[in-house]
């Protein structure tokens, strides 16, 4: 069987941890002020951990940004294969993915906004490595499930890209949009930002389904072009 490949950076911290503590405050620095201008003496003031504590979990201040992107990128990733997994019905595998990016959004997110937004290039120079084998993970396994699918005709014979856009695209501007505001419009405070994104579940969720779906016999919406 596949495994899941793990991030090479640095492991999961447990819940009230001080590598947590580090990790945290690091990504509510990163991403008000940027990777560059934020120093680790900040970090140490953000948190009260000493100068042994923070090298005892990170090399430096990029492998910090590193490791706590690539630890997103995999826990992020890793709950939504979970979808693929826990559902017997193709439908529900679909609306699924969509809701469970959209709750996971909601839930943390300072995380989702450090994934859509800490890309400096130092950083990505250190994580692109990595960040290219967990991606292609993820989506070579939604790409099976998809070929699955559309061998046992439930779904279109779709390029996967299009498959991918159609699926979780709309989900991914909606968060976007959210997380990172225009110059018009504020950033929603946390439990308004939850309650926009499960508003949209249900719409966002319907869809993806039927963007996906093969088309019955006499569906009036020709989808086979």
């Amino acid at each position: 069987m596949t495994r899941t490949p793990t991030a090479s950076a640095g492991h999961r911290a447990r819940p009230g941890s001080r590598r947590e503590d580090i990790a945290a405050a690091a990504i509510e620095l990163f991403l008000d002020r940027g990777v560059a201008a934020t120093r680790v003496e900040d970090i140490l003031a953000a948190t009260g951990v000493s100068v042994g504590s923070f090298y005892h979990h990170f090399r430096d201040k990029l492998s910090l940004a590193s490791t706590v992107y690539l630890e997103h990128l995999q826990r992020f990733q890793g709950d939504l294969l979970v979808e693929l997994d826990r559902h017997a019905r193709t439908e529900d595998t679909v609306r699924g993915l969509v809701v469970a990016y959209l709750r996971w959004a909601g839930a943390d997110p300072r995380a989702m906004g450090y994934l859509h937004q800490c890309r400096e290039p130092n950083v990505a120079e250190i994580s692109e490595g990595e960040e290219a084998r967990l991606k292609q993970y993820f989506y070579d396994r939604l790409a099976g499930w998809l070929g699955e699918r559309a061998a046992t005709g439930e779904l279109r014979a779709l390029p996967h890209e299009h498959s991918f856009a159609l699926w979780l695209g709309p989900a991914e501007q909606l968060v976007r949009a959210a997380i990172e505001p225009s110059g018009h419009s504020t950033a929603p405070e946390p439990d308004a930002l939850a309650a926009h994104l499960a508003h949209a579940e249900r719409v966002l969720a319907d869809a993806a389904w039927e963007a996906l779906r093969r088309p019955a016999p006499g569906d009036t919406a020709d989808q086979s072009r």
